[in-house]
């Protein structure tokens, strides 16, 4: 099953970096987005659902013109884990800066779909999670 969450990971997230949507089937109703471990996070921690995620997303993006998000690794974490590193650039709006950041998140996975996706900064803090090296 390790593989195929990982390839479930690389789709979703192939697919939500050319449409900014989440592709639903690939999470369970009740899914945990979960920001406690970025470091600095100034707002809420925890969002339930594709509704919340997708309020938070829309609220993430807004200061920025321009937005792109790339795949570095994603890696089999074991124990229905799954580690994806990333890497996101932003143009604020109204301004010529960009905004880099790069991260990990660790899903965990409940009868083959996505349960929990915990945001790491710095991404090295995900793989320590998952008992995986740098």
């Amino acid at each position: 099953m390790s593989q195929e969450n990982v390839e479930v990971v690389r789709g979703m997230l192939s697919a939500f970096g050319g449409t900014q949507q989440v592709p639903a089937e690939a999470f369970a109703p009740d899914f945990i987005w979960d920001l406690s471990n970025f470091q600095g996070w100034p707002g809420r921690h925890e969002f339930t659902g594709i509704a919340e995620f997708d309020e938070f997303f829309a609220g993430w993006i807004e200061p920025y013109s321009e937005w792109t998000q790339e795949i570095v690794d994603v890696r089999d974490a074991g124990r229905d884990h799954v580690v994806a590193t990333m890497r996101q650039r932003g143009r604020l709006r109204d301004s010529g800066s960009w905004v880099d950041l790069n991260y990990a998140l660790l899903y965990t996975f409940r009868e083959g779909r996505i349960q929990r996706v915990e945001l790491y900064t710095p991404p090295e803090g995900a793989l320590k999670a998952a008992g995986l090296r740098a």
